[in-house]
């Protein structure tokens, strides 16, 4: 005969056993978490290559709105995960054949001696939100260019754009800045920006957005068309000890008529027979080592930086008066908190001199640029390679 104790540790045990079995199956019902490699690619808003409109309106640059898993914004990489500025060479890298006359043109620009930092002509970068006083800004020298995903349209005036009261454009004849959205992903790039009692107003003001591919078409902003935030070199990166980007650099005997991919256009005026092309993209070579970076006097900073060479390369992007990388302008921006020469950068303009310019090489051109070639493939007016399949 069952007493009645051990009938109610029976029932006890049948309880928990009941109460573990439906645990278990809830557990096994439930959606586990998602890991990052399982959410599914962002849809990249990448601009068509339709021909941009004019209009007489003020208009506003798009938006995309923010999703989880972002990176904090202020030291996130631009542009999508395939676009060229954030693709790597790889290990099998194709030269072109004329690149060693090539290379030799960057002698004619500082002694082709790589310039970094310095106090003109590099680009501060100002971060907005919605509590940011906005402006109507006026284009006087060029149209505005505001780009959206169907393309596009130029126009005299942009409406609502956000500018920080104290923002100061860089103290040269450019008068550069660059406006990044923390709420909308939104880029603004000006260009000879000027604050007048009754506002702002630009020679040329480009709308963009960072979640896009950084190489649209028609092109906007410097004069390859590659917006300005593209390969720009930030103090972030180097206390991260790794840049993940191709860098953007300038020079001055930039091909005159003559482009390639990611440009879309060019301001080049050189007329030698090996000028290179905006759009270029220029690899140190890779087989350089640590060693070889000792003998050349680097120190960390400078190795950061001939390591992202290497790897991610420098891409040309405008005609400049000297050879030199495009860096964050903190000189002239009233809100950094850091300078180039502070400890943990130790950057200066002339941090990577002793990298030679003959230690470089050009990256195959796309088919037509020494030949005639009537299967040619263009973005905007420059070469491209054609699409693979």
């Amino acid at each position: 005969m069952v007493t009645k104790e051990a009938f109610l540790a029976r029932y006890r045990i049948y309880i928990l056993g009941l109460v573990v079995l439906l645990f278990l199956l809830s557990v096994g019902c439930t959606q586990p978490a998602l890991q990052d490699s399982d959410i599914p690619a962002r849809s990249e808003s990448t601009p068509s290559g339709s021909e941009i409109r004019e209009s007489s309106e003020a208009i506003v640059t798009p938006s995309i709105v923010p999703t989880l898993f972002e990176p904090q914004i202020e030291m996130m990489v631009p542009y999508s995960k395939t676009s060229i500025w954030n693709t790597p060479i790889g290990p099998s890298p194709k030269y072109d054949p004329y690149s060693q006359a090539m290379i030799a043109t960057l002698v004619l620009s500082n002694d082709g001696k790589i310039i970094t930092a310095g106090d003109t002509h590099n680009y501060p970068v100002y971060f907005v939100d919605a509590d940011t006083p906005r402006w109507d800004v006026s284009c006087t020298i060029y149209k505005c260019r505001v780009h959206t995903p169907e393309g596009g349209v130029r126009t005299d005036m942009v409406n609502d754009i956000p500018i920080p009261p104290d923002a100061r454009p860089s103290a040269d004849s450019d008068a550069r800045m660059i406006i990044i959205d923390k709420d909308t992903y939104a880029e603004y790039d000006f260009w000879r920006a000027q604050r007048l009692e009754t506002g702002w107003t630009a020679g040329g003001v480009s709308a963009y957005n960072i979640r896009w591919n950084g190489t649209p078409s028609p092109g906007i902003s410097r004069g390859s068309g590659i917006p300005s935030y593209a390969g720009l070199l930030r103090p972030w990166e180097i206390r991260q000890g790794r840049i993940q980007h191709a860098l953007a650099f300038g020079y001055t005997e930039t091909a005159k008529k003559k482009c390639v991919f990611p440009a879309s256009k060019t301001d080049g005026d050189s007329k030698l027979p090996f000028a290179i092309p905006e759009g270029a993209r220029l690899q140190l070579d890779p087989f350089l080592t640590d060693t070889d970076f000792d003998q050349m006097g680097l120190d960390p900073t400078e190795k950061i930086i001939a390591r992202a060479l290497q790897e991610y390369g420098m891409i040309l992007v405008d005609t400049s008066g000297s050879f030199k990388i495009y860096v964050e302008d903190l000189i002239n921006n009233p809100f950094a908190t850091e300078d180039w020469s502070d400890p943990g950068l130790n950057l200066t303009k002339e941090s990577i001199y002793n990298i030679p310019y003959t230690a470089f090489r050009v990256l195959e051109l796309p088919p037509g640029y020494w030949e005639p070639d009537e299967a040619a493939v263009y973005h905007g007016k420059c070469l491209a390679f054609p699409k693979v399949p």
